[in-house]
């Protein structure tokens, strides 16, 4: 599958309750995707 060459990023407001929602589903994302990692640092 090729890449459209005519795509340009989206900027989002990341404002108020909706903004909130989207910085902690990514933060948590994030954590749960590097679980391991966190803890074996946490552990040291």
């Amino acid at each position: 599958m090729s890449k459209p060459t005519n795509t340009k990023p989206v900027v989002i407001q990341l404002t108020g309750e909706a903004g909130k929602r989207v910085i902690l589903n990514s933060a948590k994302r994030v954590m749960n995707a590097h679980k391991k990692e966190i803890k074996a640092l946490a552990d040291k």
